[in-house]
């Protein structure tokens, strides 16, 4: 178990280190969350298609 005076020490040396990201660097982040959105939603939307021809095809048969 770390005691508090060390736990201190590390949190004060990692704040020392740290850095604010730059415009870039945010702009950078924002993309690449929102592609992984869209991405994900896609897929939800593909599989909810595909269920609702499933489920279409079980009620009225297959569409021709």
């Amino acid at each position: 178990m770390v005691d508090v005076s060390t736990f201190w020490e590390n949190t004060k040396r990692i704040a020392r280190l740290a850095k604010r990201p730059t415009r870039s660097e945010i702009w950078l982040q924002l993309r690449i969350s929102l592609l992984g959105l869209f991405v994900i939603g896609f897929v939800g939307f593909i599989i909810k298609m595909i269920f609702l021809m499933v489920t279409s095809m079980d009620t009225f048969g297959p569409v021709t």
